[in-house]
């Protein structure tokens, strides 16, 4: 049997042996790793895969900038454009995540910041979020509930 040192990861989580695992002389213990497009890491992860996550859903954001900026595309077409093609993406594999407020805040933001973009409104301008989107913190339970009862 052959094995793909690069490709190989190794970490241990509450354990008491701290020997160092070696594959032909190269040592493959990690502090993280990204697996089916989430960060693994001892602290769990979270952190690292919200930040991780919302770098990959910018770059999807901005390849639709055409989009965003047409003006025979109505409004509510954008939004459910913004709802399958973006947020998808941001709630990747969310129903893992161990949540709390600041990842929350974090995700509304940047939820916020795109649904201002695409309805071209500037920040200094205040609006209600409600009759567009439900918030992530609902669709995140919901999505947790459904994998649940899935799995």
């Amino acid at each position: 049997m052959h094995i793909y040192i690069n490709k190989t990861k190794e970490m241990r989580l509450n354990t008491c042996n701290k020997q160092k695992f070696r594959l032909e002389e190269t040592e493959i213990g990690v502090r993280s790793f990204v697996y089916l497009g989430s960060v693994v890491s001892e602290s769990r992860g979270t952190q690292q895969d919200v930040a991780s996550r919302i770098k990959k859903v910018n770059g999807v954001f901005v390849q639709l900038h055409p989009v965003w900026r047409n003006l025979n595309i109505s409004k509510e077409v954008k939004i459910r454009i913004f709802n399958t093609n973006v947020k998808s993406v941001l709630l990747y594999a969310c129903e893992t995540w161990k949540i709390t407020n600041q990842i929350i805040r974090r995700l509304q933001i940047f939820v916020n910041k795109c649904l201002r973009q695409i309805m071209n409104i500037k920040w200094t301008n205040k609006i209600m979020n409600k009759e567009h989107q439900k918030s992530i913190e609902n669709q995140k339970k919901r999505r947790k509930w459904n994998w649940i009862g899935h799995t």
